[in-house]
């Protein structure tokens, strides 16, 4: 084991474990460290230098050449189009309604999909058309699924009772 050691550190071209980057990656994070970016040099460098500089400077590295030459100047805007919302399907706002729907004390049976959007923040994230048609699908499918945990819920019990 040392002596392998002791040869890979003879070796030059030997891979080591704490290596330098490659010099396509060095270049752009040493501009990275100066700061003396204008719009126009970065305009001349390729995406992938771009996207080294923004590693350097811990950012993220998607997007179009413009997106990235803004986020790198520091005028990346943040909107709510930008901002990731979860998928309806896997979101903690559907997994809260569907257990909301679930109960038959719940005030959402009496209330209308807006009240619906507005009563929460989760419910807030989607856009009010598309909420409406989630509401009206969960509350189509959920006579089917109350019958189903019901009727699980009676072979438990007479399993149970067995």
């Amino acid at each position: 084991m040392y002596a392998s050691f002791n040869k890979r550190e003879s070796r030059q071209d030997a891979p080591l474990e704490h290596h330098s980057p490659p010099v396509t990656q060095a270049e752009p994070q040493e501009e990275a460290v100066n700061n003396d970016w204008t719009e126009a040099s970065l305009k001349a460098l390729k995406n992938d230098e771009l996207k080294a500089i923004l590693q350097g400077l811990g950012l993220k590295r998607s997007g179009n050449k413009k997106e990235l030459v803004d986020r790198i100047l520091g005028r990346e805007v943040v909107t709510e189009d930008n901002k990731k919302k979860p998928k309806w399907r896997n979101s903690k706002a559907r997994a809260m309604l569907v257990r909301m729907l679930m109960d038959k004390q719940s005030n959402v049976h009496k209330m209308t999909w807006k009240e619906i959007h507005a009563s929460h923040e989760w419910f807030q994230e989607y856009d009010p058309m598309l909420f409406q048609r989630y509401v009206r699908d969960l509350r189509k499918a959920n006579p089917k699924k109350v019958a189903v945990v019901t009727e699980d819920n009676e072979i438990i019990k007479r399993e149970l009772n067995r």
